[in-house]
């Protein structure tokens, strides 16, 4: 949609980019219209089909406790992960990459992309994309920090061959949610639907994951119908449906992030 169409309609872009779904609901961040160009937020398909991901790993405490509900209900997870965390556990990276399920690039440091420099930037993408190199993957998949994201650090992803995935639903599992709560708020699943969750967090507050692992298998069980599988096997079975992806980062909640992290 044309800025000029979006201002008709009452939605122009600059209140599209402010717009946020609330707790565990759809993320319309930045919506400003489909684009090639744009971030992968769901895939449009006719098979029963879901990406779960999550993101932060790898966490020698919670990783493989996630890992241990995905393989108990027959799923494959996406692992958006942190570089210093990557050459950290190698063990863990290992029992990822051999279970079966796929690894994308989630910085070496965890910036907010908007907040640093261009060089900054392909620093940060080029070492988490070495980190992970003993991992080989069949797509070149990024998701920005915090889901942070403007037109300049998008280019760059692109200009390295990243597709960026965002999503369509999330449970707000980094922050004090209960397992009910984060049940509830992905309900809504349907086929096609990218969930995002976390495997390590930012704010030591909520730095358990038990809440997040118990929603995770009691999910999982109730939305036997649909098939959890990873974002490059839901990318081949149908259309990526793709949203030019703004957000801004909130620099007051970062400065207490960068202190626990």
């Amino acid at each position: 949609m044309s800025p000029r169409a979006s201002a008709r309609n009452g939605r122009s872009p600059r209140a599209l980019a402010r717009r946020i779904v609330g707790a565990g609901r759809r993320l319309t961040y930045g919506a400003l219209g489909r684009t090639p160009f744009g971030s992968i937020t769901s895939v449009v398909t006719d098979e029963p089909l879901v990406a779960i991901t999550f993101d932060g790993c790898p966490d020698p405490q919670w990783t493989p406790r996630v890992l241990e509900v995905l393989d108990a209900h027959g799923a494959k997870g996406t692992f958006f992960a942190v570089g210093k965390f990557v050459d950290q556990h190698p063990d863990v990276m290992r029992r990822l990459h051999e279970s079966g399920h796929a690894l994308g690039n989630h910085t070496y440091d965890h910036p907010s992309m908007p907040l640093v420099t261009r060089a900054q930037r392909l620093r940060e993408l080029r070492a988490c994309e070495k980190a992970l190199a003993p991992y080989p993957q069949p797509r070149k998949i990024f998701r920005p920090p915090y889901l942070d994201q403007d037109f300049a650090s998008r280019l760059d992803t692109w200009r390295l061959g990243y597709d960026v995935i965002a999503c369509s639903l999330h449970a707000t599992d980094w922050e004090d949610r209960s397992a009910d709560e984060m049940v509830a708020a992905l309900s809504g699943v349907a086929p096609g639907d990218v969930i995002m969750l976390h495997d390590v967090v930012c704010d030591q507050r909520y730095r358990s994951r038990e809440a997040m692992i118990t929603a995770l298998d009691t999910f999982l069980r109730q939305q036997s119908d649909l098939r959890f599988v990873s974002v490059p096997t839901l990318l081949d079975a149908g259309r990526p449906r793709r949203e030019m992806w703004l957000k801004r980062p909130n620099v007051k909640r970062l400065a207490s992030y960068e202190r626990d992290f």
